[in-house]
């Protein structure tokens, strides 16, 4: 991993895909279809022994990745390598080394053994995150705080709520990514141009051995030409990274110092400045948002590579090699940032009843115009709590207290039903519901193991 990849990406995706895991990967592969084809008869098993035990070997990546830019495929160098290594075991087995295959098959196989593991591993983490979120909805549940849009104050709502809007985002997302990898993550077996002549009419059962072997599964046809479902995983990482960069954006407007709402988990060394020593900077957030950056391109990318040539991309294909890998690294690091941020963050439920009420009452507006419009009409009605509004601001004085002594409105509202529409409890709508809803689908998914 470089520089970057350390500071923003994920050290346990980016295992999945490092050189040295790729190749063992491909090897797998080779290994797999030796044995397929001795249980099939069409080797004998001393060949298959032979493979098997030289695809266990460890092989020079670099050397490989070397060639490879000559030969225009790491298969070509690696292959080579591997049939050495089983001609120096049995010359006899050396013939029958990739027989039947092509550099695609073994790439795209190996790539999908890859991202397995890197799927198992986002997985977890989402439901980490997932477990979190419920956790803040459910004790924040009655936490009354400014909703905010366009930037700007606007009504109540819980913060409970607003955890419940990231768990579900984040429960979308888990499934979104899981039926994506249940599409992407297959065996890819075509031969030469996707008709694995060879082997006759023997092909597909050759090829629902190898993915028996190697726990993968088999699609009706090879795919070497069709890419839309591995676009289609694409698409669901670039989703997941803007939704963390929401969670993560969320999180770093109410960490700044004028709102101090919630904060992200302090320690030695985290969020700090190399000039200014007060600083608490929201790193998981930066970690999520500049992914969120960088996703839509290496998605595009992906997409890029659909509209194939005939049997076999030319550039296209060749630019996931890198693509792929890169958005999985950095959306992992994106999850795991924004999982860590999520179990650990801290709520100032006073600041938030602080900032609340610091609106002096116009958060009411809304509900004070409604109480209005059936005695003084809808326009009516917003004209003259605009009027209002303007003169909380001009005065500095409380909406609720200019309202109160409103002649119109006294002639209209008793002081009780006034009180009720400035209480804030009682502004929260169907919070409340949409919040056990969320929290239901939580409990559901966890008593499932998804």
């Amino acid at each position: 991993m470089g520089l970057a990849e350390r500071q923003f990406g994920s050290a346990t995706v980016a295992a999945f895909f490092e050189d040295g895991a790729i190749i063992a990967n491909a090897l797998r592969f080779e290994a797999a279809l030796a044995r397929a084809m001795a249980e099939a008869g069409m080797m004998p098993a001393a060949s298959a022994e032979a493979i098997e035990a030289a695809a266990g070997e460890a092989f020079d990546a670099a050397s490989i990745g070397d060639r490879a830019r000559l030969a225009g495929t790491y298969a070509i160098p690696l292959v080579a390598d591997l049939t050495q290594a089983v001609r120096a075991i049995s010359p006899e087995a050396a013939a029958f080394v990739h027989f039947g295959a092509t550099s695609q098959d073994v790439i795209d196989t190996a790539t999908a053994l890859s991202l397995r593991g890197a799927q198992r591993h986002l997985d977890a983490v989402l439901a980490r995150a997932v477990a979190a979120a419920a956790d803040l909805a459910a004790k924040h549940r009655g936490t009354v705080m400014l909703g905010r849009t366009l930037m700007q104050p606007a009504v109540p709502i819980t913060f409970g709520l607003k955890a419940a809007q990231w768990l579900t985002a984040l429960a979308d997302d888990r499934a979104r990514l899981a039926a994506a990898a249940e599409a992407a993550i297959r065996l890819e077996f075509g031969g030469a141009a996707g008709t694995l002549a060879p082997f006759g009419a023997g092909g597909p059962d050759l090829a629902e051995r190898i993915g028996a072997i190697l726990g993968l599964r088999v699609p009706q046809l090879p795919w070497h030409s069709r890419r839309g479902a591995s676009a289609g995983y694409a698409a669901a990482l670039g989703i997941l990274a803007g939704t963390l960069a929401k969670i993560g954006g969320d999180i770093a407007a109410m960490m700044q110092a004028e709102v101090a709402e919630a904060f992200e988990p302090a320690g030695v060394g985290r969020g700090g400045s190399s000039a200014m020593p007060h600083k608490r900077n929201p790193v998981a957030a930066m970690i999520a948002r500049q992914m969120a950056a960088r996703a839509p391109g290496l998605v595009a990318t992906m997409l890029a590579a659909v509209p194939n040539l005939h049997e076999r991309g030319l550039g296209g294909w060749q630019a996931e090699a890198s693509a792929l890998p890169e958005l999985a690294i950095g959306v992992g690091g994106a999850l795991e940032a924004i999982a860590e941020a999520l179990e650990g963050l801290t709520v100032d439920a006073a600041a938030m009843r602080r900032n609340l009420e610091a609106m002096r009452g116009l958060i009411f507006t809304e509900r004070l115009a409604g109480a209005l419009a059936p005695h003084l009409g809808r326009d009516g009605a917003k004209a003259h709590v605009e009027a209002l509004a303007k003169q909380v601001t001009a005065e500095g004085r409380d909406l609720h207290a200019l309202a109160r002594e409103d002649s119109r409105i006294a002639g209209i509202l008793s002081l009780d039903r006034l009180k009720s529409l400035f209480n804030a409890a009682e502004a929260l709508g169907a919070a409340d519901i949409f919040i056990g809803r969320a929290l239901e689908r939580a409990e559901e998914e966890r008593g499932h193991g998804r």
